[in-house]
């Protein structure tokens, strides 16, 4: 134990009552080197000392603070339950209330390190552990936004090492091809989540999670790159499990890739922007679309939401221009710049994205399908269809969804 106390004769008189309860435990501020320590008390004689109270806090995590405050200061003790501090003694002290206190805390704390002991011993397995339920809430949490403190990151080290805590979500979804000559996939979360760690098995930690309808993979990107685009090495990798999942389990992933954000706290902006980015036409590759590829021109996006909300309809160059006060010359140019894509691919992308719900659960015709998503002909929408996914849209359809649950 150890204790900050101004005044001598005070300090003295704590001394003679801790020694009755616990002989050779209490130690004054100045001999005080280690954060192996159950309890420390601090006098409150100014408000300012509640500020080095949180300091305490944040510097001995795991030791129980006591603040000891002056009468003058009782009106300041509501602090203590904004601190969220187990207790707290008033002056005058006495004795009775004091030990009583005091040996409550003591007991409290050495019970939770005796969890901790475990937890510690348990770290080793669960740490690896992929499928800890501990692991997997706590990752839960930081993508909806729901852990508030650095406390809870230290914390999440029991089961979750620092090198793994992730930085960038990709958001994944995915169909299986309906195959008599391949066996069945019961787990295709499990497959795709082995094929991603043997590929990354040195270059990367991962993490994945079933959330909502999606397989989220949850990545700790080297700290030296702000973009997975920039990482070369990375980049291949993800290629390489997108070709292997396809060619030897007939699995063809489609994902959103969010921005690398350093802060934990930050990563559910990662999932936010990984959302985003899955909902928009690819730019180089149909299996992969990066949140930073997205435009952040305004103009650009008012007339990318106008071709989200008429792509049922014939729309032209001419008529997306003008809605946005831009000639078409400049339209286009700029459109090609931002987007990745001309006009006409986007447009055509967009109506093939609206097809798919479509496809998978209705049962309407090819005709209608087209009809309904803008498309002039039947013929039109499949050969579209197929440039852009590789498949026709009666092949899609019998495709197995891959449900994320």
């Amino acid at each position: 134990m150890v204790w900050y106390i101004e005044n001598s004769n005070e300090k003295q008189q704590m001394g003679y009552w801790l020694e009755e309860f616990l002989p050779h435990t209490f130690m004054n501020c100045e001999e005080f080197k280690t954060e192996d320590v159950a309890l420390i008390f601090y006098e409150i004689n100014r408000l300012f000392d509640w500020v080095k109270i949180n300091r305490l806090k944040r510097n001995y995590p795991n030791s129980i603070i006591v603040p000891i405050v002056a009468e003058h200061l009782t009106y300041s003790t509501g602090i203590a339950i904004e601190l969220n501090l187990p207790a707290l003694l008033i002056k005058p002290l006495q004795k009775a209330k004091f030990l009583r206190i005091v040996k409550k805390l003591y007991t409290s704390y050495k019970e939770k390190q005796a969890s901790t002991i475990t937890m510690l011993e348990l770290s080793q397995q669960i740490s690896q552990d992929h499928t800890s339920p501990f692991r997997e809430a706590f990752l839960k949490r930081l993508i909806r936004g729901e852990v508030e403190n650095e406390q809870e990151i230290i914390q999440s080290a029991s089961f979750l090492s620092k090198n793994c805590i992730p930085n960038i979500v990709f958001l994944i979804q995915g169909y299986i091809d309906v195959n008599e000559n391949r066996p069945i996939l019961y787990d295709a979360s499990s497959v795709i989540a082995n094929v991603f760690r043997q590929n990354f098995a040195n270059n990367a930690p991962l993490s994945f999670l079933n959330f909502e309808r999606y397989l989220l993979l949850l990545m700790r990107l080297p700290n030296e790159y702000t973009s997975f685009k920039h990482w070369s090495e990375g980049v291949a990798c993800l290629l390489e499990v997108i070709e292997v999942l396809k060619k030897d389990y007939g699995i063809h992933l489609f994902m959103g890739i969010g921005g690398v954000f350093q802060d934990a706290m930050q990563v559910k902006e990662s999932y936010s922007q990984a959302r985003k980015a899955r909902r928009k036409p690819p730019v180089h590759n149909i299996h992969i679309r990066f949140y930073e590829d997205l435009t952040k021109h305004e103009s650009l996006q008012k007339a990318i939401h106008y071709i989200e909300e008429h792509y049922d309809e014939q729309i032209t160059i001419s008529d997306v221009a003008k809605y946005i006060n831009f000639s078409s010359t400049h339209f286009s140019r700029l459109f090609k710049k931002e987007t990745g894509r001309n006009f006409v691919d986007y447009v055509a992308f967009t109506r093939i994205i609206k097809t798919l719900p479509y496809l998978r659960k209705y049962d309407y015709t090819i005709e209608k399908i087209s009809s309904i998503c803008g498309f002039n002909t039947p013929n039109y929408f499949s050969i579209t269809f197929k440039k852009y996914v590789g498949i026709s849209p009666t092949d899609y359809r019998n495709t197995q969804e891959i449900l994320f649950k």
